[in-house]
């Protein structure tokens, strides 16, 4: 979490640590400061504002102050769940599921602060005009990735995922700029992931990334790239609650998205696909009792 790390200042210099100092001390003073106006209050520069912001995580001064303000607002709203450890050993039930719910709604929210409706509107489009689509993705996210498939293959979108890498190496080779490829990666560290973005860039392939490293070498090689919280530590988090949570919103927006741009058209789609499947379904039942 933001405030967290400002506390912790592992690897920060000087001018950093003073930095951090100023934002712990001034916390609700800084969500109406401009960048210059906290370089003076700090004894800084803009340019050393910006490299500890990405430091941290964050793109830019503007992206840290709304990240800051979703954190001060989660601790007063709900008491600041902590996403790594959002429940302790002696809580009770209802405790626990009070807390994940109060670390479902703050992350949603922070989430909801970081898009824009001009980036959305672009990546839908891309998703629309793509003859196919790729998702990229492993582990937990992948189960996402999985999820927005489905809602993409119910509105005739075609899809092509596998958690196989040289499956998905062979997928960024075969990639051209008729398509589009969406790349899921929380940390953007995941192997290859660089490597298939750097490809598919070559070839023209409009390329999404939705990850929490912005500045991270995949969101580098991405046309639109879609910030998630920072709110998990690797090391010290109990399971991927909050980053899980972000990136399934983000998709359910993105796919939303481009419902909408054709509403009736993929709605009419989606009504015929499902009205197959039940007649199917249907069929199958009474063959099964009997009945034909």
């Amino acid at each position: 979490m933001l405030l967290e790390k400002l506390s912790r200042a592992e690897g920060f210099s000087a001018a950093e640590q003073e930095i951090a100092r100023c934002v712990l001390e001034r916390r609700e003073e800084i969500l109406g400061m401009t960048i210059g106006q906290l370089a003076e209050a700090a004894y800084s520069s803009n340019p050393t504002i910006v490299r500890l912001c990405r430091k941290l995580g964050v793109g830019g001064f503007r992206e840290f102050k709304i990240v800051l303000a979703s954190e001060l607002e989660r601790a007063a709203d709900t008491g600041e769940v902590d996403a790594n450890l959002p429940f302790g050993m002696k809580q009770s039930a209802e405790e626990i599921a009070r807390n994940i719910a109060d670390l479902t709604r703050s992350t949603v929210r922070e989430a909801e602060l970081l898009l824009d409706g001009t980036s959305l509107n672009a990546a839908a489009s891309m998703l629309e005009r793509a003859r196919r689509v790729y998702l990229f993705a492993a582990g937990d996210s992948m189960i996402r990735a999985l999820s927005f498939q489905g809602k993409l293959l119910k509105i005739d979108r075609p899809v092509q995922i596998s958690n196989l890498m040289q499956e998905q190496g062979v997928y960024a080779y075969q990639a051209s700029a008729e398509d589009c490829a969406v790349f899921i990666t929380y940390r953007g560290r995941q192997p290859g992931f660089a490597e298939y973005a750097a490809t598919m860039r070559e070839n023209g392939v409009n390329l999404i990334a939705i990850t929490a490293d912005g500045e991270g070498e995949v969101a580098k090689r991405c046309d639109i790239v879609f910030r998630l919280p920072v709110n998990e530590d690797p090391l010290e988090k109990i399971a991927t609650f909050s980053s899980q949570i972000a990136i399934e919103y983000v998709l359910n927006v993105l796919y939303s998205c481009l419902f909408n741009l054709r509403y009736e058209h993929h709605f009419a789609i989606k009504q015929a696909g499902q009205a197959y499947a039940e007649q199917v379904e249907r069929g199958s039942e009474r063959r099964g009792n009997g009945m034909e």
